[in-house]
């Protein structure tokens, strides 16, 4: 914040001097008459521009007693330009929806904007805005969920505070992480997923929840080699751009103001969690135990009623040269397990300076406060031992009653695990536009984000020998971790553009980028409290800790050119040059090329229909790479302890001069299509191949050192298709409807695998094999049982792999399917009601995909409560026999279920009140909105919910083990504006 105020004294800030006339006008749907919000308005050839505010009016200051042209843009909408004759001072502008908005401004990773008729690959951008309106969103992943066709988006849990790991495209790596770069406003910041007390194994808090969705202008979503060129190492898994909101030209202060209230709940909790069932040993009594009714018969609720409220102001205005927005935040959720809750402080300033007319600079700062509480963790959580908790237990007077690990008391008194975190993000861009021909753009930016992870275990005297395996262990513990993640951003990009000749436009693009992320750790084991109440590590018995660095860097440079044919046909190519400190000693550089073309025939003389007013054609072909983990190219020794207890080093990594980084290569064609300026059609079709992927082989004894080197021996392809429709069905004064879908395919390949015969993964079942998807699920598969007298499974027999059948001592595993989603899309309506109703819905899906049920697998073939346990005269034979076998994890094809899944993610009705009503509390106007997301799901996934997951720091696992399912919500959101 200081430097942004020392920023401000630096350039004199000075009233433009007065001119003739102050130009009045409001931006309207055209057909509804609905205010528009959020509309650029610019006085073309001058640095005027204005944004609309809530009831679309805007105010432009200085406008030249003369005639001018005015230009207005906004997200969904076509371009539209006005002249206005000397005199005039109110004006109305109607906008008309685009089917294909091909005006579109468009961030490319070069210096200045470019128009999305100008890129020959897919972006998707979504109007953050106007989705907070309609979502209720808490969070930025929220907003892209079911908006954006090929982004999988997999929530994991609904604890709070967790966040969801990010795909698109399909997966196109074995060892490397699969998530997107994040970049805010050209800065790259920090993107981790499933952070937290990782010895807790509840390792949830994604930083991507870091940002505050009401800061938020537009989300770009670059998919892939063919459009993240420019981006280069790190960037073949796409591109997520996040642009915040500016300040306003010579405006005057405009307040805005959010508060939510809301609410959350574990549904239908009683016939979700498990019944499980036992045998009494003596009198053959069958007994049962569901937690839920359990909890309720003593006179309590197993799970908490989740509690969520937030606040937001911020401002936006401009005088002279200057424009700013500042925004505050504090939002505090209570979720339905014991000790779960989060509680955020954001700040966000942006100041624009235009020092010349040529000449801007724009600085900005953001800071993020919280408190994640985490609970007992997944593994040991109050739901794994409820959901896994035998009847039998309690019979035999068991100290922790029925429960598996520990009772709910034991949950809520003795663990707790949370992170504090601080964080700031920062940045400064210098845009300077020297001639018309020239422009350059500098960007210095840091994002530094501080964690504090901890995980306590209380001393628990009341429970020695009772539920602890030892006094040691009720004596309590506390395991810290801290990180500190600095990302450094240096990036200068410049362009030229001149006429070759008529008609004929060339733009020749430059630029280099650096990247540096460093991470510091620190972690502390301390064991043994002496007394109840301590809980620092320099109070434990025991103590001891490790501290570690990890540094990386990039240096990339680029080239492109660009051809421009009144602007209908448009031709570039581009190379770009990377460096990165993980490649082997052996690679200095990697070049990745790029090639696209565009036509936008609907612009041709030639082109004559009402039916299809738009079509756009598009091919694009470009290279990106991910460069190896920290060290894996280097050899490595490991500090032991020698002779005399003197320090030694032993062989640890053989590293591997010649890694270099895994390289996507992938072409993309396309179409967007326009009909009767009501329907938009979107469709793309991709084919991506990733060489020198990353893998690790066995090394000889022979050698000196143990275990696998890392080798770029592999090859992977992805391929599918994207499709977006919009339909502006209705569109009248009184009454508008718009519908939305998305749908898109992934399917992904390993092609080689260099000679070695699979890869195992963490789940034995889980394999990468040749020919068949990353992380496939192979298992043997029973094909037939029956049941002798006595309820067990005889004459069991495996598929042999050949259509037959065989013993199942010698089946061979057989592939299941992918972990990974081979479909995914939504859909969404949106209906209008006298300009100032909105009810609206989505549904989005996923599926084509296997879940590992690992809480069924546990309940039968495991602990055996089951009721097909207990009456195997009602089971399946074939499912009986599985839980008689696989307690090797060898046949567990019953429990690797299809994760189909559609899900009711949003409802809202959203009502702005009428002017005078709004004025009475001091507002020009206010709009109150009620939501429900995460309301239903449609599936055949037996477990909780199909979107869990145990583990999403690696994502390939696909493991649903004691993890709280997605919540619904009821979320009251009151905007107002003054």
């Amino acid at each position: 914040m200081l430097a942004l105020a020392l920023l401000a004294l630096l350039v004199p800030v000075s009233l433009a001097a007065q001119e003739p006339r102050t130009l009045r006008g409001e931006v309207v749907h055209e057909g509804t008459g609905q205010p528009i919000e959020g509309a650029y308005v610019g006085v073309v050839g001058l640095p005027l521009q204005t944004l609309t505010n809530e009831a679309g009016q805007f105010l432009l200051f200085g406008v030249p007693d003369q005639e001018v042209t005015l230009t207005v843009t906004r997200i969904g909408y076509r371009e539209h330009t006005v002249r206005v004759s000397p005199g005039s001072t109110t004006i109305r502008i109607e906008l008309v929806m685009a089917a294909i908005a091909l005006d579109e401004v468009i961030v490319t990773g070069t210096a200045g904007a470019t128009q999305r008729r100008a890129i020959g690959n897919s972006v998707t951008r979504v109007d953050a805005v106007g989705a907070m309106e309609l979502s209720a969103s808490g969070n930025v992943s929220g907003l892209m969920n079911g908006r954006t066709p090929g982004v999988i988006i997999t929530s994991g849990t609904g604890r709070v505070g967790a966040g969801p790991s990010i795909n698109i495209r399909g997966r196109s790596t074995i060892s490397l992480s699969q998530e997107p770069l994040i970049y805010i406003d050209g800065v790259r910041v920090n993107n981790d997923i499933a952070t937290g007390p990782s010895t807790a194994y509840i390792h949830a808090v994604s930083r991507l929840n870091d940002i505050n969705p009401e800061d938020i202008e537009s989300l770009e979503i670059i998919k892939g080699p063919a459009a993240a060129t420019l981006y280069g190492t790190e960037a073949a898994n796409g591109v997520i751009q996040i642009i915040t909101k500016r300040g306003i030209a010579d405006a005057g202060p405009r307040f805005t103001g959010v508060v939510r209230h809301g609410t959350s709940w574990f549904q239908d909790a009683e016939r979700r969690l498990a019944t499980n069932y036992a045998l009494h040993p003596v009198t053959g009594e069958l007994l049962s135990f569901n937690a839920v009714r359990y909890e309720r018969e003593r006179g309590r609720e197993l799970w908490d009623t989740g509690r969520l409220q937030g606040y937001s102001l911020g401002v936006q205005g401009g005088a002279g040269m200057v424009r700013y927005y500042i925004s505050t935040a504090y939002d505090r959720e209570d979720g339905v397990e014991p000790g779960n809750g989060l509680r955020r402080f954001t700040g966000n300033t942006t100041l624009s300076i235009i020092a010349t007319d040529d000449l801007d600079i724009e600085a900005s700062a953001n800071i993020v406060k919280a408190r994640t509480d985490l609970g007992g963790g997944s593994q040991s959580s109050l739901l794994f031992s409820a959901h896994l908790g035998n009847p039998l237990f309690e019979a035999l007077d068991f100290p922790t009653g029925p429960y598996l690990s520990h009772t709910p008391e034991v949950y809520r008194n003795v663990f707790e695990a949370w992170q504090d975190l601080a964080r700031f993000t920062g940045s400064v861009q210098v845009n300077h536009r020297p001639t018309s021909w020239l422009q350059h753009r500098l960007i210095f930016g840091l994002d530094q984000t501080t964690e504090d992870n901890q995980y306590l275990r209380k001393h628990a005297p009341e429970h020695l020998q009772k539920e602890f395996a030892s006094e040691a262990a009720a004596r309590g513990g506390l395991t810290q971790q801290l990180r500190n993640i600095a990302y450094a951003t240096v990036d200068y990009n410049v362009s030229v553009t001149q006429a070759v000749n008529e008609g004929l436009m060339s733009t020749t693009s430059a630029g280099f980028q650096y990247y540096r992320r460093r991470t510091d750790s620190n972690s502390i084991t301390a064991d043994e409290f002496p007394a109840p109440g301590l809980r620092t590590a320099a109070a434990a018995a025991r103590v001891t800790g490790s501290q570690d660095y990890v540094t990386n860097s990039t240096l990339g440079m680029f080239v492109q050119q660009q051809f421009d044919w009144n602007n209908r046909i448009f031709l570039t190519g581009a190379i770009r040059v990377d460096n990165n400190s993980a490649f082997g000693e052996d690679i200095d550089f990697v070049t990745y090329p790029k090639f696209s073309a565009t036509w936008v025939v609907s612009e041709e003389a030639f082109w004559n229909t009402d039916v299809m007013d738009q079509l756009r054609l598009r091919l694009a072909y470009g290279a990106s790479g991910q460069q190896p983990i920290a060290f894996a190219a280097l050899r490595t020794f490991a500090p032991a302890t020698g002779r005399g207890d003197l320090p030694i080093v032993i062989p640890q990594s053989l590293g591997n001069p010649d890694l270099k980084p895994e390289r996507g290569e992938e072409l993309e064609v396309g179409f967007d299509a326009g009909f009767w300026g009501r329907v938009g059609l979107e469709f793309t079709y991709y084919n991506k191949r990733v060489r020198d992927a990353i893998l690790q082989r066995s090394i000889a004894p022979s050698s000196g050192f143990s275990g696998s080197q890392f080798v770029n021996i592999g090859e992977i392809s992805n391929r599918g298709l994207e499709v977006q429709l919009n339909v502006q069905a209705i569109s009248r004064p009184t009454v508008g409807w718009d519908v939305s879908f998305s749908y898109a395919t992934a399917k992904d390949e390993i092609r080689d695998l260099g000679g070695i015969p699979f890869i195992p993964l963490l789940l034995p079942m889980q394999r990468h094999v040749e020919g068949h998807a990353i992380g496939g699920f192979w298992t043997r598969e029973i094909v037939s049982a029956r049941l002798d007298d006595t309820g067990q499974a005889v004459d069991i027999l495996c598929n042999d792999g050949n259509g037959g059948a065989t013993d199942c001592a010698t089946a061979p595993p057989i592939y299941h399917g992918t972990p990974t989603p081979t479909y995914n899309g939504g859909i969404s309506t949106t209906v209008t009601l006298w300009n100032r109703l909105r009810l609206h819905g989505m549904v989005d899906f996923k599926g084509g995909h296997r879940l590992f049920n690992s809480n069924t697998f546990l309940r039968c073939t495991v602990l055996k409560i089951c009721e097909l346990n207990v009456k195997p005269e009602m089971a399946d034979p074939i499912v009986l026999a599985a839980t008689q076998i696989s307690g090797d994890f060898s046949a567990v094809s019953p429990f690797l279920e299809k994760g189909n899944y559609a899900k009711l993610r949003e409802v809202s009705a959203s009502y702005t009140l009428p002017g005078d009503w709004a004025r009475r509390f001091g507002a020009q106007r206010a709009t109150l909105t009620v939501a429900g997301r995460n309301l239903h799901t449609w599936t055949g996934y037996t477990g909780l919910d199909p979107e869990g997951r145990a583990d999403l720091s690696n994502a390939i696992i696909s493991n649903d083990q004691a993890v709280l399912p997605v919540l619904p919500q009821f979320i009251t959101t009151l905007r107002f504006t003054f």
